[in-house]
């Protein structure tokens, strides 16, 4: 992959920000149950648009949420987060400092909107100490694009969050916690899980403006979590992301990253992957998109035992179980 302003390779320093406990908490954490709520039909990226945002913590509360501390943890991450690793072992052998690993779908055509269906783990449950970040799945349509969607897991707690990459200092905009209301208002059941739908679109091509909404499945409307433009982005033409990415420290406690006790037993889907190109939506394939990395992942090098990954339909639905 090409690395540009955009790539989450060097967004080594920014996503380190997320190390420490949020000083405005998130409400209670949600059941993962879906309860007998009914899986919905995927919603289509024409229905209507409302007139609602997505209830949030934005600006700078939601950067306050997010980065109460960076100093030390900046440095240490930038120093060694690309630390060798032995690949094709059957043991995982320790690193220093944070380990930066990525798998998913990557569109190979510049996109003016993306649309994913991404499931959520309400149980997981990070303790403080824990300096591991899990962004499963994060979304980012195209280089151009300015707003990246992810789910986030971490010791401040889960989320769902738009990071603004065409602001003068990249960094969370908007956050939404994912507790009650959000799962009854935002999810619907999907493979036993219960799962958001994020449409993240270029709204206005001469200023590259783009907002991001979520399916609000109450109302059967899109409502926005975030807006932002950039006109210096338009010069970046690669394609986007739809992947699972993981910052993880070595415990020498259990052999294997810190994240690893704390989502065993989680799934991370992104389904009904689909990008717009010239006006037309189409789902992601093996001819408009890679995976990568490619062929078999080996589990040790995303520091942890017992990860697999899987193309339920490829390159429009991938899975992370542990």
């Amino acid at each position: 992959m090409a690395i540009s302003s955009s790539s989450p390779l060097l967004r080594g320093a920014a996503v380190a920000l997320l190390v420490a406990g949020a000083l405005l908490a998130p409400a209670a954490a949600a059941s993962s149950s879906t309860s007998d709520k009914p899986a919905a039909a995927t919603p289509s990226p024409d229905s209507p648009v409302s007139d609602r945002a997505v209830p949030a913590l934005r600006g700078d509360a939601a950067r306050t949420a997010t980065a109460p501390m960076v100093d030390e943890r900046l440095r240490k991450r930038e120093a060694s987060r690309d630390a060798a690793r032995t690949s094709g072992t059957t043991t995982i052998t320790p690193w220093a400092g944070a380990l930066h690993v990525v798998w998913g779908a990557f569109p190979n055509v510049s996109s003016d909107g993306a649309q994913a269906t991404h499931s959520i783990n309400p149980g997981i449950s990070i303790p403080p100490g824990n300096p591991d970040i899990v962004y499963a799945p994060t979304l980012v349509p195209s280089g151009k694009s300015c707003i990246e969607v992810t789910t986030f897991y971490w010791q401040g707690g889960n989320g769902v969050g738009a990071w603004d990459w065409c602001a003068a200092s990249p960094g969370f905009a908007a956050v939404a916690w994912i507790d009650s209301n959000f799962v009854s208002t935002y999810t619907t059941p999907f493979q036993g899980l219960p799962a958001y739908t994020v449409l993240d679109v270029q709204t206005n091509a001469v200023t590259n403006s783009w907002t991001a909404y979520l399916y609000n499945y109450t109302t059967s409307s899109w409502d926005a979590l975030f807006t932002s433009a950039d006109t210096a982005k338009l010069s970046e033409t690669h394609g986007g992301w739809d992947m699972f990415e993981v910052y993880t420290e070595y415990n020498a406690a259990t052999g294997e990253g810190y994240y690893c006790t704390e989502t065993y037993g989680t799934q991370y889907h992104a389904a009904n992957l689909q990008i717009k190109v010239g006006g037309t939506w189409s789902a992601l394939t093996t001819s408009n998109s890679s995976v990568t990395p490619p062929g078999s992942v080996n589990s040790t090098d995303f520091g942890c035992y017992g990860l697999s990954f899987t193309l339920q339909t490829a390159n429009s639905h991938w899975q992370v179980t542990h």
